[in-house]
């Protein structure tokens, strides 16, 4: 399925091919904006192709006991087999696409391929391809990772990745040896090499306007999921947050933050406008409001004949002004996440907003022509008591007396996940499973307390299967180097929460276990910029 956009190059006249690959489908792969910036980066490149791989639809865990499924994945380009090419590169966002990583391995033959590494592999020409990773789970911590794979960049890809494929060809034609290639890459801003163990500082682009504008970018036919934004033209607006919650990935780890010149973005916007096949811009961002041009940002957009897209937006933020450029532009959805009930809570975890703030916003966008509004939620913080749950369902039902239409509030209620090198990193208690059942209370009031209010559409109905998932979530965010081992067995058992529960019982090992040496402090991955 390709666009007017894809990059097909002859590959009889390029030095290196590279599986840029997202594990998962492939309407979310090209909803990714590292997708289409590593993609537009390498292709740019006149000696390298880039080349796309996504997961199929519809496969079962492991890939070698899937019986309907024997067709090996092929690169969406060329059709070339995994195996064939020179490197395979993964963006890794989402630690439960750990599974989805592992079958695309397995399916290329490349699963069990790290009894040697890839630069001792003595046969070149039968090796299989260097195997990479980065994305915002990498950054997190790799050592879940490192049993699968050969280098890892940690923080951002523009400072090094072009540098290290150069390095990777010199290599390749035998112009450097094993050592001087190790040598080079290792020195290199955020490249870890899991063998070497080398000290490793995260790799930072100062300053957003240095990043490559992927223009044109790849647009599909439209065959599009809920969810996913593959037919939108992406802008990044900024990296991290200046508002340092607690709680927060980017944050700590996209540190600084920083934005994007004015004058960068007005040149995108009108580059999505002369190629006349995107009619909405996404702004990509974790707080693409913050960036202190963002109504003059939108304005551009409307003034362009274009729409845009907003990611969660701070409450603070939501000015008369800016509501009726969204109107405008004929938002019906807007993403806010107060986070708790509680204004004592939420100001512990470092979001600042008062419910005198949160009620009289929501009464602008009541009054707007915007008739949906998504809630996110944290349960399970540090300090949280069984008021805190209260609070929620007396801040959504005072939303709600403002009067709103059927399914207008829609509430979405996670698990706090601890991630390493934030200031909650070791704040675990409330996954361990003698506290599972308070959460499970907890999911059960706030359903009991919201169902029966027409306005409120509650997306966590399956609490247990919300912290199944957040338990293997935090366990891959907070493990160690051992931790490759127990993941490859839960995969191969199926890669459901009974496979995990039959690896732990094959293996002897215990998650709670696990997670009580996190809460004393262990930390076996420090991140420094």
């Amino acid at each position: 399925m390709f666009s007017k956009f894809s990059v097909k190059k002859d590959l009889n006249r390029v030095d290196l091919i590279f599986g840029l690959t997202y594990p998962n489908i492939q309407e979310i792969g090209m909803s990714s904006h590292a997708i289409r910036l590593l993609y537009f980066m390498i292709n740019s490149q006149e000696n390298m192709a880039c080349e796309r791989v996504f997961l199929p639809d519809h496969i079962r865990y492991p890939h070698s006991r899937h019986k309907y499924y024997h067709e090996p994945v092929r690169t969406l380009e060329h059709q070339l087999l995994l195996k064939d090419l020179d490197i395979l590169g993964f963006s890794i966002q989402f630690e439960n696409d750990y599974r989805n990583v592992l079958w695309i391995l397995e399916n290329a033959s490349c699963l069990s391929k790290k009894n040697a590494p890839f630069w001792e592999q003595k046969n070149r020409n039968e090796r299989l391809p260097l195997i990479i990773g980065g994305g915002p789970v990498i950054t997190s911590n790799p050592l879940p990772f490192t049993k699968f794979f050969d280098v890892f960049f940690i923080g951002d890809a523009e400072p090094s990745l072009l540098t290290f494929l150069n390095h990777y060809l010199e290599w390749n034609q035998e112009i450097i040896t094993n050592r001087e290639f190790l040598n080079k890459i290792k020195q290199l801003p955020g490249v870890y090499i899991p063998r070497l163990k080398n000290p490793v500082k995260r790799a930072i682009l100062e300053n957003l306007d240095d990043s490559p504008s992927p223009i044109p970018q790849s647009s599909f036919p439209k065959i599009e999921r809920k969810g996913t934004f593959q037919h939108h033209y992406f802008i990044e607006v900024n990296r991290g947050c200046p508002f340092q919650c607690k709680f927060c990935l980017s944050s700590f780890h996209n540190y600084p933050f920083r934005n994007k010149s004015i004058e960068k973005i007005f040149e995108e916007i009108e580059a999505c406008k002369k190629m006349g096949v995107f009619d909405v811009i996404a702004f990509i961002g974790s707080c693409v409001s913050a960036h202190p041009r963002f109504t003059d940002i939108c304005k551009k957009v409307l003034n362009s004949g274009l729409s845009f897209t907003l990611p969660s937006i701070r409450i603070e933020h939501l000015t008369k002004e800016n509501i009726s450029l969204m109107e405008q532009v004929g938002i019906k959805t807007i993403t806010i996440a107060p986070e708790t009930g509680s204004e004592a809570l939420r100001r512990s975890i470092g979001k600042n907003i008062s419910d005198v703030m949160i009620l009289n916003t929501i009464k602008r966008l009541r009054e707007s022509q915007i008739r949906n509004i998504k809630f996110y939620f944290l349960i399970g913080l540090p300090n949280e008591t069984e008021e805190d749950i209260e609070n929620i369902i007396s801040l959504v039902l005072q939303i709600n007396a403002l009067g709103f239409e059927k399914h207008a509030l829609r509430i979405n209620v996670n698990p706090f996940i601890p991630k390493f090198n934030t200031p909650f990193q070791f704040e675990i208690t409330h996954l361990l499973k003698e506290n599972i059942q308070y959460l499970l209370q907890s999911y059960q009031k706030l359903e009991k307390g919201l169902k029966k209010v027409k306005s409120i559409k509650i997306n966590f109905k399956n609490a247990k299967n919300i912290l199944n998932k957040a338990r293997l979530q935090a366990f891959i965010s907070l493990g160690d180097e051992k931790m490759g081992e127990l993941l490859e067995c839960y995969y191969q058992q199926g890669a459901n929460f009974g496979a995990l529960r039959r690896a732990e019982k094959l293996l002897g090992f215990s998650m709670d276990s696990y997670f009580l040496k996190i809460k004393k402090g262990h930390q076996p991955w420090k991140l420094y910029s």
